[in-house]
């Protein structure tokens, strides 16, 4: 990712977003314009996007650098993703295109690495950082959880524990038809998004 920071991410974005229907947003996505702030659900804390200041910020962390990826896909999200119009999870290589798009190393590298390097031995942990972010499990590999990015929003981990014979692996899940509303950076900021957030959440001495 070429961009570190929120104040990074193209104005155009925040233009268009003061000047999209508030009642539009609400009716795509449930969150709520009021004056110039948006609050949305973000896993299981709030996120918070001013419109004035062009900021996005953790409700309860509102000093915190939100960092581009994040605040990418928060924009993405209020001015174009429609839940109701998303389908059932799939891989992001099922996505048109993504096959060409999605490349086994460098800056479009699906980002399981760093979960298999950190959680292969340790499912408990990614567990226990998946309770923390409000995750469900769900009925996959060994290990599979469902995160809620933002409302309708969902992102699944699957984890595929080391063994004697085989190392870790993770894959990921989708909602089908987010290609109507996201091209394929879009979707491989949100899978940053997530990973990020689940190494953030993994206590302190953990594993």
């Amino acid at each position: 990712m070429p961009y570190d920071r929120c104040s990074e991410v193209d104005e155009k974005f925040w233009r268009d977003l003061v000047q999209a229907d508030p009642e539009d947003i609400f009716r795509r996505t449930g969150v709520r314009r009021h004056q110039q702030v948006f609050r949305a659900p973000y896993f299981n804390r709030e996120l918070v996007a001013d419109l004035k200041q062009q900021r996005i910020f953790l409700a309860d962390a509102a000093e915190e650098e939100p960092g581009f990826r994040r605040c990418l896909v928060t924009l993405l999200y209020l001015l174009l993703i429609d839940q109701a119009a998303l389908g059932p999870p799939i891989s992001p290589l099922e996505l048109p295109g993504a096959t060409m798009f999605f490349q086994k190393r460098g800056p479009h590298a699906i980002p399981g690495a760093p979960l298999e390097e950190r959680f292969g031995n340790d499912p408990a942990a990614l567990a226990a950082a998946g309770r923390r972010l409000g995750a469900e499990k769900v009925d996959k590999g060994d290990l599979a959880l469902a995160f809620q990015v933002f409302p309708g929003l969902t992102v699944e981990v699957i984890l595929w524990e080391a063994d004697a014979d085989f190392p870790a692996q993770v894959s990921f899940t989708v909602p089908s038809q987010l290609d109507r509303f996201w091209q394929l950076d879009a979707v491989l900021a949100l899978l940053g998004v997530v990973v990020k957030e689940i190494l953030l959440a993994v206590a302190p001495g953990a594993g």
